[in-house]
């Protein structure tokens, strides 16, 4: 019986180191390919040469006459390549070698002249020759006197030149004129190009499918109309203003370049509807403020007016705010929204407590998609106190004007921009406050590149306010500083002029000042170091106070998170840890 059991099984081991051995030795013959060796010659011809040649994809074993074929099919590949980089003479020197396995290519590329542009012309004719965005486009042109010949660019600056055409309208443009003229002799060459734009195109009929706003609002958001000069950037912005809205779900505005004729093109724009209701919740945590939660929830058309509802709670460990808003679009619905609201917020902060009550209402427009002026009359009922002190109240009407504006573009990480924010209000006996105060207020922040991953962030702001009595001011009309986005290594609201009990109850007057510089040390984290100065005061001596300290921030899609390590050079305030998360402008 272990005869048969030997016999049978022998067989199967044998067999399996039979495939094991020939696998070991065919998997390296299987890996193996040509090797291309190119030595000389810039970067980009290297390159270039190689992706022409693509060696890599031909067999090892090759018969000595497809050898020689292949050697003639090469020069004449490595001669496209360098000429498509302007070299029109290169003399390159090849040394095929082979051992038993595969072959090798080597090929020195010894440095020659280049062919450099010479002359560079380039025309626009036809009914576009003083369009301004054409005319742009024909300017930043990547092919200056001078530099080296590059087809490529070439066929691209063409290629761009015909596509800001279209853009504008003239779907009949063409090249009546696109030529390189190369001297060899020279190592030049002269462009010439003439574009052609032809007839502009405009709008044609406007067809708009959907089923939730009435078409008075609709017509509001859709400005354009039919013989408007075609603008593809017209488009592309509308397209924008709609989805902002909030109404639709889906926004699609799509001319119909299939359907040209009589000069004019027609666009089908098609809005589906977007959820009716929205809810939002959230939790997050700040050094100023502690953890905190955030409820909302969101009608977003209420009628077919495009009226919206919102309500939102934000309840943190030192403040709590539950607000009311009902909105209203305007002449201009995607720039200017009427808002009602009313409010409620509770603020116990270090030894002051506020209970605050406001209704108002607010005109918001945005004035070339850039500054937000915000025009606003508001009811305030305030109960306030400071430590063991009676509790106070005051009653104010106030009217309000502000205005802010922001040029960065990218929001998580600039690495330059500006941020402006001003605001005026005030309030009157007369007008049946409780008081007389008259405040500005005014915030700058700049960021400037600085080295090739640094940044420089700058930081001012300035407030004052000129009141009969600033015993009859509430809480929420008087200045503090400290805390993550004030001077950094102090608390909260914790500077500024104190009572006889060493209470911090705020000052007529602001100025804090910043600077920081961070840098991307991996990825999207960076270190920073910062200094902050600053205080509120009431007029004479400024009694400043000053931070340093040192940060790490993560770069996170809904902006960066800081976490700021800050220590309070004035006083007895010591270290600080900082926590805040939100844009730098």
């Amino acid at each position: 019986m272990a005869v048969n059991l030997t016999l049978d099984f022998m067989p199967v081991n044998i067999v399996r180191l039979l495939l094991v051995g020939a696998l070991s030795q065919a998997l390296p013959a299987l890996a193996l390919e040509p090797q291309l060796d190119l030595v000389g010659g810039s970067d980009d011809l290297r390159d270039n040469i190689r992706a022409y040649l693509n060696v890599e994809k031909q067999s090892c074993r090759l018969a000595r006459w497809h050898m020689r074929a292949l050697e003639r099919e090469f020069d004449v590949k490595v001669d496209e390549a360098a000429r498509a980089l302007g070299y029109y003479q290169l003399v390159t020197q090849k040394d095929f070698s082979r051992d038993s396995d595969c072959w090798r290519l080597t090929l020195t590329l010894p440095p020659g002249p280049a062919v450099v542009y010479e002359e560079v012309n380039v025309y626009v004719t036809g009914d576009g020759k003083d369009n301004r965005r054409l005319l742009n486009a024909r300017s930043n042109k990547p092919l200056q006197v001078g530099s080296r010949l590059n087809h490529g660019r070439y066929e691209a600056y063409k290629n761009n030149l015909l596509a800001a055409a279209n853009a504008q309208g003239y779907f009949d443009a063409s090249f009546k004129r696109a030529e390189v003229l190369v001297s060899q002799a020279q190592n030049t060459a002269r462009v010439n190009l003439e574009l052609d734009t032809g007839r502009r195109y405009h709008l044609g009929d406007i067809k708009i499918t959907q089923n939730i706003l009435n078409d008075d609002l609709i017509n509001r958001y859709v400005t354009l109309k039919k013989g408007d000069e075609y603008n593809a950037d017209d488009l592309v912005k509308l397209k924008s203003e709609l989805q902002a809205s909030h109404y639709f779900d889906v926004v699609h505005v799509v001319p119909q370049i299939q359907s040209l004729q009589d000069g004019e093109v027609p666009v089908n724009i098609d809005l589906n509807a977007g959820p009716k209701h929205s809810y939002s919740t959230g939790i997050g945590y700040a050094s100023d403020t502690g953890p905190r939660i955030l409820l909302g929830y969101q009608n977003r058309y209420l009628n077919d007016r495009g009226h919206s509802v919102d309500v939102n709670v934000n309840a943190a460990e030192t403040i709590t705010t539950y607000m009311l808003s009902y909105s209203i679009p305007m002449a201009r619905p995607a720039y200017q929204v009427l808002r009602g609201y009313t409010g409620f917020t509770q603020e116990k902060i270090n030894d002051s407590t506020s209970d605050r009550l406001v209704t108002g209402v607010n005109y918001s427009s945005w004035e070339n998609s850039a500054w937000l002026n915000n025009f606003g009359l508001s009811y305030e009922q305030e109960d306030y106190s400071f430590g063991d002190d009676p509790a106070r109240s005051s009653e104010l009407i106030i009217p309000l004007f502000s205005t802010s504006y922001s040029s960065a573009k990218d929001v998580n990480y600039p690495r330059r921009g500006w941020n402006v924010t001003m605001r005026l209000k005030g309030a009157g006996e007369t007008l049946g406050s409780s008081t007389d105060f008259l405040q500005a207020y005014g915030r700058l922040k700049m960021i400037l590149p600085l080295g090739d991953e640094g940044r420089l962030l700058l930081r001012g702001e300035a407030g004052i306010t000129e009141v009969d009595d600033f015993n009859k001011l509430p809480i929420s009309q008087r200045f503090f500083a400290g805390g993550d986005a004030s001077v950094r290594g102090y608390g909260y609201k914790t500077l500024g002029p104190t009572n006889s009990d060493d209470i911090v109850i705020g000052g007529s007057r602001l100025l804090t000042a910043s600077v920081e510089y961070d840098r991307r040390v991996y990825g999207d984290f960076s270190v920073a170091t910062f200094y902050d100065e600053g205080t509120a005061y009431n007029g004479g001596y400024l009694d400043r106070y000053r931070g340093v300290g040192v940060g790490v921030r993560w770069i996170s899609p809904v902006g960066p998170v800081r976490a700021d390590i800050a220590r309070a050079l004035d006083g007895d305030h010591g270290w600080r840890l900082h926590l805040s998360v939100g844009p730098d402008l």
